[in-house]
Formats: C-alpha cells, sequence, structure tokens
C-alpha cells in the first residue's frame, strides 16, 4: 500500500492527498511535521531536504510533489490526471510550473505573517506583487479555464487549488488584494474545481488543522 507522510495544513501535502482520492487510490496517512518544524533527524532517511510530502511504497521513498504525482500516473493509471496527448501532456507541465514558479513561491514568503503570527518582511514587497500579478496574466492566458486549466481535470488543477488558495489569503492580508476581482475567469475555474468532494474534505481539514495550530500558539 502507498505510505504518505505529510501534513494536513501544508498545501503541497494537501495536492498529494487531493490527487490519490480523485485517482481513487487506497492510501495510509501519515501526519507528519517537516524537519524545519520537528528537528526529528529520522526523516531525513526519507527525504534528504526533511520537507513533506513523501511517498513511501515497497520499501522506496520519493519526495517532491511533482515527483510523487508522476510515480501515482505510471504506478496507478486507471483514472488519468495526466492525458496521453503531448499537447494537453506539456501544457499541464507548462501550468504547473507558472504556479510554482511565479505564484506559489512569491506568496510563500509571507506564508509565516499570514498563517503563524510571524513578522512581515518588508523586503521587495512591491517586487514580489508584480511577480504574482504577472504570474497570475501569464496563468489566465495560457489556461483554458472552461472550466478547468487545460481540458480534462488534471494535476494543474490540483496545482491551481493549493498554489491559489494560499496566495490569496497572502495578497489580502499583506496588500488589501483580492486577486479574484482582477483574474475573474480564474477565480470562477477555481471555485469549480474547489466544489469538487475531494478538495471540500481537504479544505475542511486545513481549516481543522489551522484552528489546532492557532490555539496551540495561544497557550
Amino acid at each position: 500500500m502507498v505510505k504518505i507522510y505529510g501534513l494536513k495544513v501544508s498545501n503541497f501535502s494537501s495536492m498529494v492527498r487531493f490527487a490519490l482520492m480523485e485517482k481513487k487510490i487506497e492510501f495510509e496517512w501519515i501526519e507528519t511535521f517537516p524537519f524545519s518544524m520537528s528537528g526529528d533527524k529520522a526523516i531525513l532517511d526519507k527525504s534528504t531536504n526533511g520537507a513533506v510530502p513523501i511517498l513511501e511504497y515497497d520499501g522506496h521513498f520519493i519526495s517532491e510533489t511533482l515527483a510523487i504525482m508522476a510515480f501515482l500516473e505510471k504506478k496507478f493509471p486507471d483514472i488519468k490526471l495526466l492525458s496521453d496527448d503531448p499537447l494537453e501532456y506539456g501544457k499541464t507541465i507548462e501550468i504547473i510550473k507558472i504556479l510554482e514558479n511565479y505564484i506559489e513561491t512569491s506568496a510563500r514568503n509571507f506564508y509565516p505573517f499570514v498563517y503563524f503570527g510571524g513578522e512581515k518582511k518588508e523586503d521587495n514587497l512591491d517586487q514580489i506583487k508584480e511577480t504574482i500579478y504577472r504570474g497570475l496574466k501569464i496563468l489566465e492566458k495560457k489556461a483554458s479555464l472552461n472550466p478547468f486549466m487545460v481540458n480534462n481535470f488534471s494535476y494543474a488543477d490540483i496545482f491551481a487549488s493549493m498554489s491559489l488558495f494560499p496566495a490569496k489569503a497572502v495578497c489580502e492580508k499583506v496588500y488589501n488584494w483580492n486577486i479574484f476581482d482582477d483574474f475573474k475567469k480564474l477565480g470562477e475555474s477555481i471555485e469549480n474545481i474547489n466544489s469538487r468532494e475531494s478538495a471540500r474534505i481537504i479544505y475542511s481539514d486545513i481549516e481543522k488543522g489551522m484552528e489546532q495550530i492557532k490555539q496551540s500558539l495561544n497557550k
């Protein structure tokens, strides 16, 4: 059986869980903090940088979200989340990299401030906002949004959902900017993706997990 070491409030861990649920793959979830939060060196035997999520299968470990998705697609091909069509396959990866390189990575600068009460970084505020805006503009131009990121529901939609929900929260708190006011078609597509049963379960768990973290921080 597939085992996943991950943190339910983590958007990248949630991407893998989202994919497993959509592909109807049985799995064991092992709630695991990354090394940066736990300091537990045991995780370094599974992931060289101590990050989650981590997939375990048949005694082997795979880290990095996109690599895990690639494994799942090859090992469990019955429900496809990557098209066999070369063009659609390429566009799916293109959308994922736009989300990752421009939007998620930029918004991540402010996760400690937005979610955990950390100090707000004041460096490069305008540059970070500009990068997120450029990424959203590229994404809305490249994605089909009819209603998914490419023709059919895919890993690109999972990445979009789980990258844009923290980006939206960051932009609202840091910049007083609702990104979906400027990118309405993108917002409509995300609303459609997030209406799926898998997404509803995952977002409910994220909300519960974040509430528990807030309570522990306030003790």
